[in-house]
């Protein structure tokens, strides 16, 4: 999947209000979204806030179905795309203080989630998806706006530039605005066949533009990125000023490698702290075990220390990977050499000893047996 994104603040803007998504979720699920928003809570756009409040359901809801492994239906995305809209509307209505006199922070959002072959486009306002198929342009999705009321109320139809003289959109549906029972989320579902690209925009880039203008700004035999570019100089050229956002994604049926930081082959955040957790309580009890084993007086032997006298060692005379499992836990002024052959033999194989007392007997009784 070659994916591309373009966005521009337009002349007419301050600021962009407009975000964007695309991220691939699993190694046969993508993510593609743009929003439109109105407001700033806490200075933060509100299209960012709501595509940060949708994507963060779609990843833990994809999770859960990861591990433990299940299948999902069609109805089961439908389903989850509309609790994820839900989601960002709560979060925007929270965080932008609307009452039922004042919005203050509102976004659209038009959402592709790319399960293997299979399109689940979501929608709410007067952003766009298309679909383009051996060199056809479809839209998916239709405007939640004055625009088309207006037209379907008896209006001649106008395309192209002459629709500027609508002026700015007026939504009758937008996340942030109502409360969520009252949010008409629009869920459709299609196959995609090889070689189908899809594109999402904002309407900074698709208000003033034909079909036909979109399509021959998109259809281009360039890079994606190149076509992206193409399609808001196409909107500038027609005279929009507006925050412009446009998503193109070629062969959308071909996912790539997973992004490591967001992929759901990694372990998920609750079962890395339960990792982590358990390392702990490992890391506290072999600390535990290893000190009643050095410093305890369950393991005590004779052996050679390295200066070849007798030492009193706790552990193991072995070693793990080059690693001592021993401690020296005190030495004598006793050279292994001045031993008879069977107790130098008995002090290379480690000699047990049940206590630091034993010990000091056994090494007095070799120190007075040498001195004869």
């Amino acid at each position: 999947m070659e994916v591309a994104v373009t966005t521009d603040v337009g002349s007419g803007q301050r600021c962009n209000d407009d975000a964007w998504c695309h991220e691939q979720l699993h190694r046969n699920v993508t993510l593609l979204a743009v929003a439109d928003g109105f407001g700033r809570p806490q200075d933060v756009p509100s299209s960012a806030i709501a595509l940060d409040a949708i994507r963060d359901v779609i990843r833990r809801e994809l999770r859960r179905a990861t591990f433990p492994p299940r299948s999902l239906t069609a109805n089961d995305m439908r389903e989850l795309l509309v609790s994820a809209f839900a989601e960002g509307n709560e979060r925007l209505l929270r965080l932008g203080g609307a009452t039922e006199d004042l919005v203050s922070a509102c976004s659209t959002c038009t959402l592709a989630l790319v399960v293997s072959n299979q399109a689940f486009i979501a929608h709410i306002g007067d952003s766009r998806a298309y679909l383009m198929r051996r060199g056809e342009l479809v839209q998916l999705t239709s405007d939640e706006s004055l625009f088309p009321e207006y037209v379907r109320s008896g209006a001649p139809q106008q395309s192209g530039p002459a629709r500027k003289s609508f002026g700015p959109a007026l939504l009758p549906q937008a996340l942030g605005v109502e409360q969520a029972s009252a949010l008409k989320t629009k869920i459709a579902h299609y196959t995609l066949h090889s070689h189908d690209a899809l594109m999402l925009c904002t309407d900074g880039a698709s208000r003033v533009l034909g079909s036909a203008e979109l399509q021959n700004a998109a259809m281009t035999r360039e890079s994606a990125r190149a076509a992206a570019e193409r399609v808001v100089a196409a909107a500038r050229a027609s005279g929009s000023t507006d925050n412009a956002t446009v998503i193109l994604a070629r062969n959308a049926t071909v996912h790539g490698p997973p992004v490591e930081a967001v992929t759901l082959s990694t372990i998920p955040p609750w079962r890395a702290l339960t990792a982590f957790a358990a390392a702990i309580v490992l890391f506290f009890i072999t600390g535990a075990v290893a000190r009643d084993y050095w410093f305890g007086d369950g393991h005590l032997y004779l052996a050679a220390d390295a200066s070849g006298d007798v030492g009193l060692f706790a552990g193991s005379p072995d070693t793990f990977m080059g690693l001592p499992l021993h401690i020296e836990r005190a030495p004598y002024t006793l050279e292994v050499s001045s031993l008879t052959v069977s107790e130098q033999r008995e002090v290379d194989n480690g000699l047990p000893v049940s206590t630091p007392t034993a010990a000091n007997a056994v090494v007095a009784k070799w120190q007075a047996q040498s001195r004869r």
